[in-house]
């Protein structure tokens, strides 16, 4: 198979026009790409502040976390004595219904005597 020259000159116009358009759509999407970066460069310029302008806002929130720090440990401590002096000092739930059966079977008792008594 043999080609003429207008055969030649098709191919070449139509593989020219192939590469030129994926070379076209390949710059725009790049560009474009270019284009959203520079305007995110230009928001972030715009917009946010450097480390060092917060540095004393940090350090007082430092020093404010290690006082609360601080305070909780002692607060912990505290509640722990609470709870250790409860433990040692006060009365289980048992303990005070036994002591309060006790009571009652005292008073029904000298509830019995004082009615033997008043009968006679």
């Amino acid at each position: 198979m043999t080609f003429d020259a207008g055969t030649w000159w098709l191919l070449t116009v139509i593989v020219t026009t192939v590469v030129g358009l994926v070379g076209f759509l390949f710059g725009r999407s790049v560009f474009r790409q270019l284009d959203e970066n520079r305007a995110d460069i230009k928001e972030v310029r715009e917009n946010y502040t450097p480390r060092t302008d917060h540095q004393k806002d940090l350090e007082a929130v430092r020093r404010e976390m290690k006082e609360m720090r601080t305070e909780m440990r002692t607060e912990i401590q505290a509640m722990s004595a609470d709870v250790k002096d409860i433990k040692e000092n006060g009365i289980r739930r048992e303990e005070f219904l036994q002591s309060q059966l006790k009571l009652e079977n005292k008073l029904d008792r000298l509830m019995e005597f004082m009615m033997k008594q008043g009968g006679n």
